[in-house]
């Protein structure tokens, strides 16, 4: 699949406010990208994998990538922040986050609504397995790292520089998981398939933005006090 340079990758994004590129990155899911890749899929004639679908969707998984680009280089400059759940998140977002993102398996388990065929099935098995081992190992890396702090700083020996920069590990760890998560599955579901699924990612993580369904979640939030 072609890959054209994302946008937002490198530099520029490294120099704004993850919440302003945030809120950029969501802006150009929802139009153009999500559009192109709908009108693609609508035109592409029994499911055939033609330039304009190709294209679409390879800007579509691109734009991902670069979101977890932009990720990396913010946790180079604020691990903290990553790590935990930033301020561009939306409310709803927040159960669905594993240091600072998406938890992988979710991306599994949005190929699985799209009943799969049973290759693909076997290959979202394989990647299941794969984050059933990384994502423990991660979570537990983090664990480490806190307890060793606390312990020194029982003693007055915490080193802060050290942990800030175990942080920035684990979550360039985290997000490389998620990158390499999201590569596995476009190429096993590859064509029509890859397109659809990227649909369904989009429409999942602009949900989560959307004043609707924020507003029937609030709807279902307790008010203070009750």
């Amino acid at each position: 699949m072609p890959r054209p340079p994302p946008p937002g990758r490198g530099a520029p994004a490294a120099r704004r406010p993850m919440r302003d590129f945030f809120a950029a990155w969501l802006a150009t899911l929802r139009s153009p990208l999500l559009p192109l890749l709908r009108r693609a899929l609508s035109s592409s004639s029994s499911g055939s994998w033609d330039d304009p679908l190709s294209s679409a969707a390879a800007a579509v998984e691109a734009h991902f990538q670069a979101h977890w680009s932009a990720l990396d280089s913010a946790a180079r400059q604020d691990p903290a922040q990553v790590v935990a759940a930033g301020d561009w998140r939306s409310p709803l977002e927040l159960p669905f986050l594993w240091l600072g993102d998406v938890h992988p398996s979710l991306l599994t388990s949005l190929l699985r609504t799209l009943s799969p065929s049973p290759r693909l099935l076997a290959a979202a098995d394989r990647v299941d397995r794969r984050i059933r081992a990384a994502v423990p190992a991660v979570s537990d890396r983090l664990r480490r790292a806190q307890e060793a702090f606390v312990a020194a700083e029982a003693t007055g020996a915490a080193d802060v520089e050290a942990f800030l920069d175990e942080l920035k590990a684990i979550a360039l760890e985290a997000n490389r998981l998620r990158r390499g998560v999201l590569s596995e599955l476009v190429a096993a579901a590859g064509g029509y398939q890859a397109a659809l699924y990227l649909e369904a990612l989009s429409r999942f993580v602009l949900s989560m933005h959307d004043p609707e369904v924020l507003r029937r979640f609030d709807q279902c939030r307790p008010s203070p006090g009750s």
